[in-house]
């Protein structure tokens, strides 16, 4: 059965859906619902599913509290600045921070274009791609993603979710996409969130790593949301 219901206005079949129909209930205007058996299931004719991947336009490293959580745009880091960081590689690697060191970074998507997307929809799933280029060990490392409000790029890291997913990576160079709960959707698509971060509080080895930037071709962090509307 073909997805969708349309009408004819004299001139030719205009489609319609849960966006422009309405039902008066006595009191107000509610979405309308029309339902066909296609054999199985009802399948609702005025509501389609989508998937929209968004991919990053903005990302950048942040150095931890003891460098004033600044963006690796200052000093001189040994990651390429747009490489998102995590934890605090000892004694090799930006050694200077100390030992209680927590990198992190942040990633940004073209956020009024996801809001237009998605507005008037029903979230139903959110992925975030995140490719790791290198840990602290060769076994892989333990990445934790969590949450902004900003806008745009800015000069230090902050995050106003933290821990909206932790995933396994096994091994260095490997991508993956990460699923994070339906609730970062709804807030990216009305308005409190505008994207992405990976800070672990744990400065050790294990969860030290750097992640893939917008320079880094099909490897950039992403987001794809399923959504109905």
């Amino acid at each position: 059965m073909a997805k969708g219901f349309r009408i004819y206005n004299g001139r030719d079949f205009q489609k319609v859906g849960s966006g422009n129909v309405r039902i008066w209930e006595g009191h107000n205007w509610q979405n309308g619902k029309a339902r066909a058996w296609d054999g199985h299931n009802w399948i609702n004719l005025l509501e389609e599913r989508y998937t929209t991947t968004w991919e990053a336009v903005a990302s950048e490293g942040y150095w931890g509290p003891t460098r004033g959580n600044l963006a690796h745009t200052h000093y001189n880091s040994l990651v390429r600045h747009d490489r998102l960081c995590q934890g605090n590689y000892l004694p090799y690697h930006d050694s200077f921070i100390g030992r209680n060191g927590r990198e992190g970074g942040m990633f940004w998507v073209d956020i009024d274009n996801m809001r237009n997307t998605l507005r008037g929809s029903r979230i139903e799933k959110v992925e975030v791609y995140m490719h790791v280029l290198h840990s602290g060990y060769g076994a892989g490392t333990q990445l934790t993603i969590g949450t902004h409000n900003t806008h745009d790029w800015q000069d230090r890291f902050s995050q106003v979710n933290y821990g909206v997913a932790s995933v396994r990576y096994y091994g260095q160079d490997r991508g993956q996409w990460i699923t994070v709960p339906n609730w970062v959707g709804e807030g990216l698509r009305d308005g409190s969130l505008c994207g992405f971060t990976v800070f672990d509080n744990q400065p050790d080895l294990w969860h030290y790593c750097y992640v893939a930037g917008i320079w880094d071709g099909w490897k950039k962090p992403k987001v794809r949301i399923t959504y109905v509307k």
